[in-house]
């Protein structure tokens, strides 16, 4: 098993001024218990995008089933997409190792763990494109997979969601999005079983969320098929 789950720390990787977490604990000096409240950002570290996220009307995050989460993840090695590139149509098509109807599409390019925290996160990431986010949508898969910020326009200041394009493409044909893993890089198998477990927030736009990843051929087809 190989965790992609970003660690939740306080105030870790802000590149916005929501982009938090937050905790207040109750101390065993204090209280005789350590009982902690935090409050974060719902797209903050590891998360899953409902489409009510841009899509008025859509599904929250409580609505997805569990089995929408899950599935045969297949990897695409973009690892040497290292700065500012656009992720098209002809890049998917030629690294596909083998998408098929119900897949969950694995983006690794190894960016968050590389640069996470780091003013040029943002500014100097690869991005999706819209071809090639609909690439991914003909595909007929149930979700996504990133390890970069996905959508070139969230660079620029003051941006609008009504332009988000991969977003609206993705989430409007009711595709997931899971973002900013991480240790893609310990993955070895174009192919995974893979998990992400969000929170059932009710009413919200997505949640923070535990993603695992299980190679082998048992894993992968146990995934594959549970889903």
């Amino acid at each position: 098993m190989i965790d992609l789950t970003m660690p939740i720390r306080e105030n870790d990787g802000r590149y916005t001024s929501r982009n938090t977490f937050y905790s207040e604990p109750h101390t065993f000096e204090e209280h005789g218990v350590q009982s902690s409240t935090f409050k974060m950002f719902a797209h903050f570290g590891t998360h899953v995008d409902a489409p009510r996220h841009f899509i008025r009307g859509g599904t929250t995050i409580d609505q997805v089933a569990p089995q929408r989460l899950m599935g045969r993840g297949a990897v695409f090695d973009l690892s040497d997409f290292t700065t500012y590139r656009a992720i098209d149509a002809n890049v998917l098509a030629d690294r596909d190792p083998g998408l098929a109807t119900n897949d969950i599409a694995i983006l690794r390019t190894d960016w968050t763990d590389r640069m996470w925290g780091a003013t040029e996160f943002l500014t100097a990431a690869p991005f999706l494109s819209a071809d090639g986010a609909r690439w991914l949508v003909d595909k007929g898969i149930k979700a996504v997979v990133y390890d970069f910020p996905e959508e070139e326009i969230i660079r620029n200041e003051g941006w609008n969601g009504k332009d988000a394009v991969v977003h609206h493409t993705i989430l409007g044909n009711d595709i997931y999005n899971i973002e900013y893993v991480v240790n893609l890089a310990r993955v070895a198998s174009p192919f995974v079983g893979l998990i992400a477990t969000p929170l059932p927030l009710v009413g919200l736009d997505g949640a923070p969320a535990r993603v695992l990843a299980f190679e082998g051929q048992d894993a992968v087809d146990f995934f594959a098929t549970a889903s």
